[in-house]
């Protein structure tokens, strides 16, 4: 049966006729499992200088050893793999689809509590990630770090607890989730705590007083605004009557001013003629 199944998994990729031949270990993996190339000519005639493509970029060059494996898949390792090497002139091989399955997803580090977190509090860290193909006797093992500093390692727990929450106990935190055999292993982006203490904390009513005090700046500035810009629309509205006030007299001084020029001459003339003209002697004296 053993037999059986190793010569099925050899089964080459390409069609007799073709006279280079790219063989693999199987079609389908889970991350983790090996993946072996192997390249000859038909009727496994020796080749040199041996190129592996994956997705028509080349993945490795060997002068000799027209075989290669990669010992722990991941998804990246997906795609159409052949191969092209030299016998008498330089052959190509048909194209083989590998499908690399996924076992689990990157973790998600989650915290109980979100910062800033108040000193004392407990704090449950929780690294979040779930098996997607189940297997007999597959397990999980969860490490979790601050920095660079382990705080635990290679747990079936998924869960860490900080049981009294420190100041020294803020920074940026991750975890990691491995198999059994370390062949898969995936880290969570970062999570950043930060313990304060309790004087370092604002209340909550602090925060409505302030706001309710800016509230009430801005409407005493926006009536202060509104008062000065009435007052000076009524100056501007005052100044205007005034100046105009002020033309007319101007207007009605330069009026009188030439009808008392115009009049000065005649009133003149009146005179010098009366200066003129004799004086009658009054009645009794002629007599």
């Amino acid at each position: 049966m053993w037999l059986l199944t190793v010569l099925l998994l050899w089964v080459p990729a390409g069609a007799q006729t073709d006279w280079l031949i790219l063989q693999v270990s199987g079609r389908v993996f889970t991350e983790g499992e090996p993946l072996t190339l192997r390249c000859h000519g038909w009727n496994n005639k020796l080749v040199y200088n041996v190129l592996f493509y994956q997705n028509g970029t080349v993945l490795k060059f060997s002068p000799q050893n027209s075989e290669f494996t990669i010992l722990k898949t991941t998804l990246h390792h997906n795609g159409i793999y052949h191969c092209s090497a030299m016998g008498k002139h330089r052959y190509e091989s048909a194209g083989v689809s590998i499908t690399i399955k996924e076992l689990f997803p990157a973790p998600v580090l989650k915290a109980s509590l979100s910062s800033p977190i108040l000193e004392g509090h407990v704090v449950n860290l929780s690294c979040e990630t779930k098996l997607l193909l189940q297997r007999p006797g597959l397990q999980l093992y969860f490490s979790f770090y601050m920095g660079s500093k382990t705080l635990l390692s290679r747990n079936t727990s998924s869960e860490y607890q900080i049981l009294t929450a420190k100041k020294e106990d803020s920074g940026l935190y991750w975890c990691e989730a491995t198999t059994e055999d370390g062949n898969v292993v995936k880290r969570s982006p970062e999570l950043e705590l930060q313990v304060v203490g309790p004087q370092t904390l604002t209340p909550v009513w602090f925060h409505v007083l302030f706001y309710v005090a800016m509230g009430m700046i801005f409407l005493v500035d926006t009536i202060f605004c509104m008062i000065i810009h009435k007052e000076l629309q009524r100056k501007k509205k005052w100044n205007l009557e005034i100046s105009l006030y002020s033309g007319l007299e101007k207007r009605v001084d330069s009026y009188l001013q030439k009808e008392r020029d115009l009049e000065e001459p005649k009133y003149q003339e009146l005179e010098q003629l009366q200066e003129k003209t004799p004086q009658k002697p009054p009645e009794g004296e002629q007599q």
